[in-house]
């Protein structure tokens, strides 16, 4: 079941924010320094400024996934924004070795475009351990900042970074490649159902709350006009680890300004990929939980990662 036949469709209002709570260097990055200039995201290797792009790009997201749907979410961005700054359409991209498989060839002269990619890292020795952790956060070959990931066993760690590996059809020639035609879809009972969280009846009714998650529980009031983007902030909470500690209500005034964001921040990318309502009322959303602070660059990841598990989770079934 698509997640648009779970609610009527409502148009948006025409409200729209500058998304300054992202710092002012991610706006900056993503200008570009020549007028005209795409966003340089690419360029930066930091998931603010792909974030930055998806809340000021409209229909972005729903074009990435529908041409590079077997990516992370930041991925999809990542090759979208390239193929965009080269003046190419958004079709599907292979390595190199990939296209050859399927009868196509590099065009000469063709620059690949970068992705992150995960990379196994073993250390030298225990004594090394520390001097690996600080490596880890210095550029890499491609002159990117690499994103160190968590010690892995027998002595490794993993770290993503960007590598050139990967070109779109629009690059390639030979035998006739027909793209696979992808539509976004998302089945909440089977995303709930994978991600161990249950709906609840509404307990609070009384006041003017529109959902809250508790343990790995969500409610959403029947009086919510958007229960689906509702739906994905709460998921998000609980994906997210905000309720293992204590349980949250999303109109209390809280102290926990960055959980509120991130969740929101999740049900953005959501809506945006699903081309459903909402869009508007959740850019507004984060803007008013920050409160003028900036988002954090592990903010930034932790959103795309949830957003990753809880969209992967709701897709049908390949037989």
């Amino acid at each position: 079941m698509n997640a648009q036949s779970n609610h009527p469709i409502r148009t948006s209002p025409t409200r729209t924010t500058d998304p300054q709570f992202l710092g002012p260097e991610a706006g900056q990055q993503a200008g570009g320094k020549a007028e005209g200039k795409q966003a340089q995201a690419h360029d930066l290797g930091d998931m603010r400024t792909i974030l930055y792009v998806a809340l000021t790009q409209p229909g972005v997201m729903n074009q990435a996934y529908r041409a590079f749907h077997n990516y992370s979410m930041g991925n999809q961005l990542l090759a979208a924004l390239q193929l965009l700054d080269r003046g190419l359409p958004l079709s599907p991209i292979a390595s190199f070795n990939a296209w050859r498989e399927k009868g196509r060839f590099v065009k000469k002269g063709e620059k690949a475009i970068s992705l992150f990619m995960p990379i196994s890292v073993k250390r030298r020795a225990d004594k090394d351990a520390s001097a690996d952790t600080v490596d880890a956060g210095k550029k890499g070959k491609s002159g990117k900042k690499d994103e160190a990931g968590e010690a892995g066993e027998g002595g490794t760690f993993s770290m993503f970074m960007l590598r050139p590996n990967w070109f779109s059809l629009a690059q390639t020639e030979g035998d006739e490649f027909t793209p696979e035609s992808i539509t976004p879809s998302w089945d909440a009972a089977a995303a709930m159902a994978a991600l161990d969280i249950t709906e609840e009846p509404f307990e609070d009714l009384q006041g003017n709350h529109l959902g809250y998650a508790r343990g790995r529980s969500i409610g959403i009031s029947p009086l919510n006009p958007l229960k689906h983007k509702t739906r994905f902030h709460e998921m998000a909470h609980v994906v997210l680890g905000h309720t293992a500690v204590a349980d949250m209500h999303d109109d209390e005034t809280l102290s926990r300004q960055i959980e509120e964001a991130e969740a929101e921040g999740v049900a953005y990318l959501l809506c945006a990929l699903l081309d459903l309502p909402g869009q508007a009322e959740s850019r507004f959303y984060i803007q008013s939980w920050l409160q003028g602070e900036a988002l954090p660059e592990k903010s930034a990841k932790r959103i795309f990662g949830a957003a990753d598990r809880i969209m992967k989770a709701g897709q049908p079934v390949q037989h």
